[in-house]
């Protein structure tokens, strides 16, 4: 991307109302050092202030992917319009699975994680999705990190315990199923899955 076409970009982007214009002139500025770090091949490894999803935006390339790694974006500020985009991102995907859009669901949960990794929904949902596009270790990734965030929520276990007989891994199949009884005992049918 030369400097021309990197401008054009970054100018493309409308301002946001709440936005004052010496705010969008840092953020504009913050994104083209960005750029032209990832340009130059480096990595950037300095936090980001990501405070409206057009900040956001500008730091992802043309196939989709965020240009800097995420722990780049620890001080991401979740303002009202970030928040209401995080739900129309939920509501996409949501709807990409009833139409059986699966990779579109599996986008869209992913953009919601850049957002907020701490949603152990959308690790769930996403495990989902994974299972059905037949991709299980991306699912027990996702369920193994929605069970750190939420380790008492027993359906996680029930899941994961699928996913691990999908996998061939027996022995910690048992042992999630296990955990689910403890936590939820008077679910039947993960009795019958143990059985």
């Amino acid at each position: 991307m030369s400097a021309n076409e990197l401008n054009s970009f970054l100018q493309s982007f409308q301002r946001p109302a709440e936005i004052s214009d010496a705010a969008w002139t840092q953020l504009l500025s913050q994104s083209r050092q960005v750029w032209s770090s990832y340009l130059a091949g480096e990595n950037w490894n300095q936090t980001l202030e990501i405070t409206c999803k057009e900040s956001y935006l500008m730091l992802v390339n043309q196939n989709g992917q965020l240009i800097v790694s995420d722990d780049s974006l620890l001080n991401y500020v979740k303002t009202e319009q970030v928040l209401g985009w995080m739900k129309r991102l939920e509501e996409i995907a949501l709807k990409a699975i009833r139409d059986k859009k699966y990779e579109i669901a599996e986008r869209y949960f992913g953009k919601m994680l850049k957002l907020d990794a701490s949603d152990y929904m959308a690790h769930y949902r996403r495990a989902i999705v994974r299972m059905r596009l037949l991709n299980h270790k991306g699912a027990l990734e996702d369920l193994s990190q929605a069970i750190l965030l939420k380790s008492d929520f027993a359906v996680l276990y029930t899941k994961r315990a699928e996913v691990f007989r999908l996998l061939d891994i027996d022995h910690k199949a048992m042992t999630d199923l296990n955990r689910s009884i403890q936590l939820d005992p008077t679910n039947a049918p993960v009795y019958e899955l143990r059985g």
